[in-house]
């Protein structure tokens, strides 16, 4: 990947360095989801800006350095990428051949989307500690949150964005008590639409690569007794069960057991 690429599409080249279909259309808001910043005035009003293949100029990088280049251009609206040297696909080929996702860091654009996507993976699962109307978060908020975690440089969330959806999130927040600053408690949740591909998957596996760039060594959550899933997920990873929080959850009207888990990163 090139070093003169503006680090504000770095995001992008990373969707396309992992994209395998041969051709790729993208709407303004998608790509700018997968960026987690807006596009600069010039590509909503100039066809040129996305046909630009020379310097001083730098953002076609993004797509020219994984051998795609545009090929049509609907301005406002999308944006078409085909593969210069084109992969050949099996008609059987798996799904997951065919979509390319990128997990990266949230951004001050993505306070909006990130409610909405809470709300959404909230209103499927009743595996989470909050209901969806009980979590009463806003992109001031969420922005301050923002502030106070790249002040704190122990907590984080990433985001998994799909195909240009946001389709997932890790929410990583650390322990600033001075003896428990190697420790830091996780969130995760994808919406149903995205499960099976690979994205809770990425999200940990950035997590934990994110965690130990930051000397944290502990990673720690608690999953409901009855969501067999996340307890298989969470084991294939080599989380171990450290204890039982007894009727912890009050879920449809019953009381149900929380188990406590952690790996050690090193």
């Amino acid at each position: 990947m090139s070093k003169k690429m503006e680090k504000k599409y770095i995001p992008l080249a990373t969707f396309f360095q992992s994209a395998t279909q041969n051709e790729v259309t993208l709407t303004f808001e998608s790509l700018e989801n997968i960026m987690g910043q807006a596009l600069p005035n010039a590509a909503y009003l100039n066809m040129s800006w996305w046909k630009k293949t020379k310097p001083p100029l730098t953002h076609f990088l993004a797509w020219t350095n994984a051998d795609y280049y545009v090929v049509d251009v609907k301005l406002g609206s999308s944006i078409t990428f085909s593969r210069l040297n084109p992969f050949e696909h099996n008609e059987t080929d798996d799904y997951k051949n065919t979509n390319a996702f990128v997990i990266r860091s949230i951004e001050t654009e993505d306070a909006r989307p990130y409610i909405n996507l809470l709300e959404e993976i909230y209103n499927e699962t009743d595996y989470l500690p909050y209901a969806s109307e009980t979590r009463q978060l806003t992109v001031q908020g969420v922005r301050k949150m923002m502030g106070e975690w790249r002040k704190a440089k122990n907590s984080t969330v990433l985001l998994c964005i799909f195909n240009g959806q946001f389709a997932g999130y890790l929410a990583l927040t650390g322990d600033n008590a001075s003896r428990r600053q190697h420790v830091a408690h996780i969130e995760i949740g994808v919406k149903e639409s995205f499960q099976k591909q690979g994205v809770a998957t990425s999200l940990l596996q950035t997590a934990e690569q994110w965690a130990l760039d930051r000397n944290i060594t502990r990673l720690e959550l608690s999953v409901c007794s009855q969501d067999k899933a996340s307890q298989q997920f969470f084991a294939k990873h080599e989380f171990i069960v450290e204890g039982t929080r007894h009727q912890s959850m009050f879920v449809n009207d019953t009381f149900v057991d929380e188990l406590f888990i952690s790996k050690l990163l090193k």
